[in-house]
């Protein structure tokens, strides 16, 4: 028998062993796999305090998700401490409520049904449970899917091409199978006495769970490298232009550089890189502010995109911008209005294209970060609205759109803006292809977060979104990394890290739907309804 210290110990070890097996993925290229193995320790632990009636289980299990987020996303602290402890914690806590429902369920079971230990039936709650709380994460009021366990593939692209069917959550489900089925191996090869005689069928059934578990790791490394392998880009070029001014966000945006001078640095850019076969040029998330969408020529900004497109007059022109829209009216006309001098008027963190007409439009940011973009649930806590941290310059909540819609430009194609955070967004970032978009475009500001694992971790999801819509991307980055991405989610030409530079170069547009963005996430879906019979 363990002493009660040695027992925490190897707990404490337990939980060391499995977060980083767990962050490494989310930090490394080509390290997905590991994510294969990195939740085993958490049934260890569940082992270990039920044989040594270890008191307060849960709070180990809470801790070992704490220590893996803690890893993986301490940066968001540099931009936001409270909203950085806030996500790291409540998305922990809601790890570990996944985990006491398994046991829970497994308890009950047991109990009720007087189902063997050995019963897969928990293990299966445990995995839809899972997959049906990330399904739920997409859409909730207070979402931070950054930790979405097929998210650890975003660093080796090469193994998830069949994520055009599956979506990220056909990679959240391998892992949870692959991990649920590695611990029962091994707990079946700690009871089984060696020495004992085994029967023919107990040896075929031995041996059919080996193979059922080599094919579950195996095969969709090997589905994947033929897929790369073979898939061939669809070829209908267009030429693009990714503007990189490199503008540091907290002091020289608002503070030590004036507009005149930023759109000095950003138009520079944009007739070095443009060229006469140019169709886009791109500049990145929240570049300019307040621009009146009724009246957008009262902009310097928009004046001098106006200029711009008229000298180059089969481009169009893209940027992210805090636009504002005025209403006149006794009431507020929204949850996010803010109150103006005889007038109600809504900020949003939008995208604006100017084609070569001269003709602005614009889309609105829809997926919203946390306490940095807006407050969660506006009508419960409308008096704090104002609270919301100051990130592109305005504050309090910025305003949505109720669906996503697309820019055409003037010769005819169709393209979709993601505004930083919504391409972490799978499901919801499939709108934008059932819409009509042929290729896509990404604009953000990382510089917010200084120089951590966060904006690496950004970049690497956009290829999961090029895979699954097999749509080319376009992404600007105001401080970096802007960057080209194919239909097969490889970056084919990037600019560096908080480096002033424009990148042009050529993706193809592509027509085709896969099956992701036909039927969406089907995983997510099926699996909420399996907790739902199971729980009942």
């Amino acid at each position: 028998m363990k002493s009660r210290k040695s027992v925490h110990i190897y707990i404490l070890g337990w939980i060391l062993i499995s977060s980083l097996l767990l962050s490494l993925p989310f930090l490394v290229d080509h390290l997905g796999f590991l994510a294969l193995f990195g939740m085993v320790p958490l049934f260890f632990i569940e082992d270990i305090c039920r044989k040594h009636d270890v008191k307060g289980g849960t709070w180990y299990y809470y801790l070992l998700f704490v220590v893996w987020n803690t890893i993986t996303t301490y940066w968001v602290s540099y931009a936001t401490l409270p909203g950085g402890i806030a996500a790291i914690l409540l998305n922990a806590f809601q790890m570990s409520l996944v985990f006491w429902f398994y046991r829970l369920f497994k308890k009950q079971i047991l109990k009720r049904d007087g189902a063997s230990r050995d019963s897969f039936i928990p293990y299966l709650f445990f995995i839809v449970t899972w997959l049906g709380w990330e399904h739920y994460y997409f859409d909730a009021e207070v979402s931070w899917p950054w930790l979405v366990l097929g998210n650890a593939f975003a660093g080796s692209i090469k193994s998830v091409q069949w994520y055009e069917y599956t979506g990220t959550l056909g990679g959240s489900l391998w892992i949870l199978l692959s991990n649920v089925l590695l611990y029962r191996i091994i707990v079946k090869e700690a009871g089984r006495d060696k020495d004992a005689g085994e029967s023919k069928y107990q040896r075929r059934q031995r041996y059919a769970l080996y193979g059922g578990y080599a094919s579950l790791i195996i095969l969709p490394f090997v589905i994947s490298f033929v897929m790369f392998s073979s898939y061939e880009e669809k070829k209908d070029p267009c030429e693009f232009v990714l503007l990189q001014p490199n503008i540091e966000p907290y002091q020289d945006k608002f503070n030590t550089l004036t507009r005149d001078e930023q759109d000095d640095i950003l138009f520079r850019l944009a007739e070095r890189g443009v060229t006469p076969q140019t169709s886009f040029v791109v500049a990145p998330e929240t570049f300019t502010w307040f621009i009146n969408e009724d009246a957008p020529y009262t902009c310097p900004t928009v004046r001098r995109m106006g200029a711009f497109v008229k000298k180059h007059p089969k481009t169009n022109f893209i940027t992210g911008a805090v636009t504002m829209r005025q209403y006149v009216t006794r009431n507020a006309p929204s949850l996010t209005a803010k109150k103006g001098r005889g007038y109600w008027y809504d900020t949003f963190n939008a995208s604006v294209m100017m084609d070569s007409t001269g003709q602005c439009d614009f889309f609105h940011k829809s997926k919203l970060v946390v306490l940095t973009e807006f407050i969660p649930y506006p009508k419960l806590l409308a008096p704090i609205n104002k609270l919301a941290i100051e990130l592109g310059g305005a504050t309090g909540s910025y305003g949505t759109q109720p669906e996503i819609t697309i820019f055409e430009g003037s010769d005819g194609i169709k393209i979709g803006t993601a505004i930083c955070y919504e391409s972490v967004y799978g499901d919801y970032y499939r709108d934008y292809i059932l819409k009509g978009a042929q290729v896509m475009s990404i604009i953000t500001n990382d510089g917010w977060w200084s120089n951590p694992p966060g904006y690496r971790q950004h970049l690497r999801y956009a290829s999961l979104r090029a895979i699954e819509t097999r749509r080319s991307i376009a992404r600007s980055a105001n401080t970096g990394i802007s960057a080209f991405i194919n239909q097969r989610g490889e970056r084919v030409a990037e600019l560096g890290w908080w480096h002033e530079d424009c990148l042009t170069g050529s993706i193809n547009l592509n027509n085709e739907l896969t099956f992701f963005v036909r039927h969406g996430d089907f995983i997510g879906r099926i699996s909420t309804f399996m907790f739902t019979l199971l729980a009942l």
